[in-house]
C-alpha cells in the first residue's frame, strides 16, 4: 500500500455546511425519538384497553394469558375497523400510502 497523499478517498474536511447539517440532525433525531417513544406508548394503550381494560401505557404480553381467538380476532377487528374508514370513509384517506396522506 502507497501512503501517497494523493490517493485519498475524499474530502473529509469540515465546513460551516457539515456543521449546519449536524446541527439540523440533532433536533430531528429527538424529534424522531420522542414520535417513537409515543407509538410505543399508543401500543401499550391500546394493548391494555382491548386484552385488559385498563388503562395504561405498559407494554406486556397477550400470548399467555389470553385465549388464541382472542388474541387473533382483536388486531383483525381493527384491521376490518380501518379498512371499512378507509371504503366508506373521506376519500381523502384512500390511495397508495404516505404521499396521499400528507397531501391531505
Amino acid at each position: 500500500m502507497s501512503t501517497h497523499r494523493g490517493h485519498q478517498l475524499g474530502d473529509f474536511a469540515v465546513d460551516r455546511r457539515m456543521l449546519l447539517v449536524a446541527a439540523l440532525a440533532i433536533p430531528v433525531g429527538a424529534l424522531g425519538a420522542l414520535a417513537a417513544w409515543a407509538l410505543l406508548g399508543l401500543i401499550g394503550l391500546a394493548t391494555n384497553l382491548l386484552f385488559f381494560g385498563r388503562l395504561s401505557t405498559s407494554l406486556v404480553a397477550v400470548g399467555s394469558g389470553h385465549p388464541w381467538w382472542q388474541v387473533l380476532t382483536l388486531p383483525v377487528a381493527g384491521g376490518l375497523v380501518i379498512g371499512l374508514m378507509a371504503r366508506f370513509g373521506s376519500e381523502k384517506i384512500r390511495g397508495h400510502g404516505m404521499p396521499e396522506a400528507i397531501e391531505a
